[in-house]
């Protein structure tokens, strides 16, 4: 009798699979969590409207991120943007920043509320765009490094603040860290193992090291993500928790 192992499986899949749905694959994966939150979170429509913002973030994070990051294909072309971009944001928004609502008891303290800061985040989304446009395009400094300095110390400025919200935010970025995780090794291991020698942009130190074929920098990524996504509704509209 013939056996099959997991890795023959995942190289016959893979023969099976154009380079171009490798993006989407990884798109529609992270749409499959965002739905299980989606179904276990109180604000949904909350949920929908931050997601509709963040698909056009991740459309716009391509202008960093194809300079030095990866050109990954899609279904328009190598190094193109694609609709991939936006439905990886539109999940990531969610997933980064419900998580812990969905799976946590903790509840709104209605008791305790301070004024929104529109103008306060609004400033914070400059100052990190502008991180992105002068460390990485002017200075010629590595997106990967970038993103990740940028995405921490952002959430320090946020736990100075708000120090209420650390918890919470370190619990987001360890089950965000985890899924992504899971996500990537499906992805890049049984499906499209070859995807970041080829389309990625990593071979610097820290950076490209990789864990099961999965780039550190991508784990960095999702972490720090997770760590100051999370903490947006809350220190925006001034949201406590009990």
């Amino acid at each position: 009798m013939r056996s099959y192992n997991f890795a023959n499986f995942g190289q016959s899949f893979n023969q099976m699979l154009p380079d171009k749905f490798a993006y989407l694959s990884l798109s529609f994966l992270y749409v499959a969590v965002w739905l299980i939150i989606y179904w276990k979170n109180p604000w949904k429509s909350g949920m929908i409207k931050v997601g509709a913002v963040g698909g056009l973030m991740g459309v716009l994070a391509e202008v960093w991120y194809f300079r030095d990051y990866w050109r990954p294909p899609t279904l328009f072309g190598e190094g193109v943007v694609g609709i991939e971009d936006y439905i990886i944001g539109f999940a990531l928004f969610g997933v980064g920043g419900y998580i812990h609502s969905s799976f946590t008891k903790r509840q709104i303290n209605y008791t305790k509320q301070t004024p929104a800061k529109n103008k306060d985040f609004f400033y914070l989304f400059l100052i990190g765009c502008g991180s992105l446009t002068l460390f990485s395009m002017v200075l010629g400094i590595h997106s990967g490094y970038v993103t990740f300095l940028t995405f921490f110390l952002l959430s320090v400025y946020i736990w100075i603040q708000r120090p209420d919200l650390i918890s919470l935010s370190i619990i987001s970025a360890f089950a965000t860290l985890g899924i992504s995780f899971l996500i990537y090794y499906l992805n890049f291991n049984f499906l499209f193992p070859h995807f970041w020698d080829k389309y990625g942009m990593l071979e610097l130190p820290v950076l490209g090291f990789r864990i099961f074929n999965i780039p550190l920098s991508e784990m960095l990524w999702h972490f720090s993500w997770a760590m100051l996504c999370s903490m947006f509704r809350s220190y925006r509209n001034g949201v406590y928790y009990k």
